[in-house]
C-alpha cells in the first residue's frame, strides 16, 4: 500500500535540467519593480532631485512675472548670489589732519548716580577714539598715564568738588543768618545792630568766597601745567571748561591740537628782550619758578634753567588759553589771524598781551581778576 501511494519517479532525460540545479538561486541583488524595468540598460539609474532642478532654474531662467517660484509655490529671491565688499570707511580714522587750535575731543563725566549732586568723575582707562587718529602720536599708555596724573591730583579733586559749591554754601549760610536775625525777637537798636552785623558778615563772606575761588583756579592751572608737560611732545593741550552754574557735573576736559615749538621760540625771544630792561618787572609778572639746579658734593655745580623759562611760561598759561579758545573768546578775523594760528589768537600772542596788561603789584591782581571776570564779560586778560 505504501508502494502504491509513493509517487513514481520518472527517469530524467538528457535535455531536462536537474532539480538540484533549479533549486540553487543565483547570486544577485534584490531588485524592485522600478529596477526591473531598467535591467537591460547598462548605465545606472539616476533619480532627479527636484531641489537642485528648482535652484538652477531660479538662477538662470526668471519667471515671466519677475518672481521665480518652485513647483510647490515657494517664492525665491530673483537676484543671483554675488560677493559684497565691505566699505573701506569703517576702518578709516575719524580725521587725518589737524591745525593749531582745533578741538580734538571733549570728555564728559561718567557719573551714573546723582550726577547733579556728586562731583564729576573721569575714568582714565576709557580712551577716546579721536585721540588715536592719524597725525597724532599719543599712545594709549601715555594717555592713561596723563589722565591718572590729573585725576589723582588733589588740586583737581578740590576744584571739582568745591569751586561751584562755594557760592551755594555762602548763599545758604547768609540766608540762615538773616532768618536767625529776623526771628530773634529783638527790637529797636538791638535789631538794627544785628542787621548791620549781618551786612558786614555778608560782605566778608563774599570776599572770602572770591578768594577761595581764585586760589582754586590758580592751583588748577598749575595742575594742568604739570599734565600738559607730559603731552607737550605730542602737540596736545588739555584744558578744563566748567560749564555748570551750581552743579559740578558739567566739568568738561577738552583736548586741543597745538604745536608749541614756534610759540616757545617767540616767548624765549621776548624774555631775552625784556631782560635788557631791568625796570620792566617782567620776571615777577611771569609767575614761574625757574631756579638754577644745584648739584651738591665735593664740588658744587650749578646748572642754569634760563632756557626752560619759555617752556615753563608756555605751560603756565596754556590751559587758560585752551579754556578761552573752547568758549570762543579768542576768535580773531581771518584777515588778521594769529601768529601761529589761522583764525585764533595763538598762545604766545595771548601770553604777551596778558603780561603787558598785568600790573606789577601782585596783590592788586586779585581784584583785577575778579572785576574783569565777573563784570566786564569775556576777559581780555586774567591778571593772575
Amino acid at each position: 500500500m505504501s508502494e502504491n501511494n509513493t509517487p513514481r519517479k520518472e527517469p530524467l532525460g538528457e535535455d531536462e535540467p536537474s532539480p538540484i540545479a533549479q533549486s540553487t538561486p543565483s547570486k544577485t541583488w534584490v531588485q524592485f519593480e522600478d529596477e526591473t524595468e531598467n535591467v537591460g540598460k547598462s548605465e545606472p539609474a539616476v533619480i532627479p532631485t527636484e531641489n537642485v532642478h528648482v535652484l538652477e532654474r531660479s538662477f538662470s531662467k526668471p519667471s515671466p512675472g519677475g518672481i521665480n517660484s518652485d513647483t510647490n509655490g515657494a517664492v525665491l529671491d530673483p537676484k543671483p548670489l554675488r560677493n559684497v565688499e565691505l566699505p573701506v570707511a569703517t576702518v578709516e580714522p575719524i580725521r587725518q589732519g589737524f591745525v593749531n587750535g582745533d578741538v580734538i575731543v571733549t570728555l564728559l563725566p561718567v557719573n551714573s548716580s546723582f550726577p547733579w549732586i556728586t562731583p564729576a568723575r573721569f575714568r582714565p582707562e576709557l580712551v577716546p577714539e579721536e585721540l588715536m587718529a592719524q597725525g597724532l602720536t599719543l599712545t594709549v599708555e601715555e594717555y592713561v598715564q596723563a589722565m591718572e596724573l590729573l585725576v589723582n591730583d588733589f588740586r583737581f579733586t578740590i576744584y571739582n568738588i568745591c569751586y561751584k559749591r562755594v557760592l551755594v554754601v555762602w548763599v545758604v549760610l547768609a540766608f540762615l543768618v538773616l532768618f536767625g536775625v529776623l526771628f530773634s525777637n529783638q527790637t529797636g537798636p538791638t535789631l538794627f545792630g544785628l542787621g548791620i552785623g549781618w551786612l558786614m558778615f555778608n560782605a566778608a563772606a563774599i570776599f572770602l568766597s572770591m578768594w577761595v575761588k581764585f586760589k582754586l583756579t590758580r592751583n588748577l592751572e598749575k595742575c594742568l601745567a604739570h599734565v600738559n608737560k607730559q603731552l607737550l611732545r605730542h602737540k596736545i593741550v588739555i584744558a578744563l571748561d566748567d560749564r555748570g552754574k551750581i552743579s559740578c557735573h558739567k566739568v568738561n576736559l577738552c583736548f586741543l591740537y597745538m604745536d608749541s615749538g614756534p610759540c616757545i621760540n617767540h616767548l624765549q625771544t621776548s624774555i631775552d628782550q625784556q631782560e635788557r630792561d631791568q625796570n620792566s618787572g617782567w620776571e615777577q609778572k611771569m609767575d614761574i619758578t625757574a631756579n638754577d639746579i644745584v648739584i651738591q658734593g665735593s664740588r658744587t655745580t650749578r646748572l642754569s634753567r634760563k632756557q626752560e623759562r619759555a617752556t615753563l611760561l608756555y605751560l603756565r598759561y596754556i590751559a587758560r588759553w585752551g579754556k578761552e579758545v573752547v568758549r570762543g573768546y579768542l576768535v580773531s578775523p581771518p584777515a588778521k589771524g594769529g601768529r601761529h594760528c589761522h583764525s585764533l589768537t595763538c598762545p604766545c600772542q595771548y601770553i604777551d598781551e596778558h603780561l603787558y596788561c598785568k600790573p606789577p603789584d601782585y596783590p592788586c591782581s586779585f581784584f583785577f581778576f575778579m572785576s574783569d571776570r565777573n563784570i566786564h564779560g569775556p576777559p581780555s586778560g586774567l591778571y593772575v
